[in-house]
């Protein structure tokens, strides 16, 4: 992974924003996303879930997780 001027912006800023966009743009997602962010901000899990999913490159991230949440529940009442 090679690194460029949107590291050299977030270790300016450390904004968190800034930082989720860095990872999405070099292909780092999921849990593994949170974990980079829990060992670069020096963070527990749920701060680092709260980064990731507060982002709003995570958009699409964020749908996933609500709709899987949604169609739980949904079959949880039917039982």
């Amino acid at each position: 992974m090679s690194i460029g001027p949107e590291r050299s912006a977030w270790e300016a800023t450390h904004d968190s924003n800034t930082l989720q966009r860095w990872l999405k743009d070099h292909n780092c997602h999921g849990s593994d996303a949170v974990f980079v962010t829990m060992r670069l901000l020096n963070c527990g899990l749920a701060e680092a879930g709260r980064m990731y999913f507060a982002a709003p490159c995570r958009q699409a991230e964020r749908d996933f997780h609500n709709q899987a949440m949604d169609d739980l529940e949904a079959t949880g009442e039917d039982v």
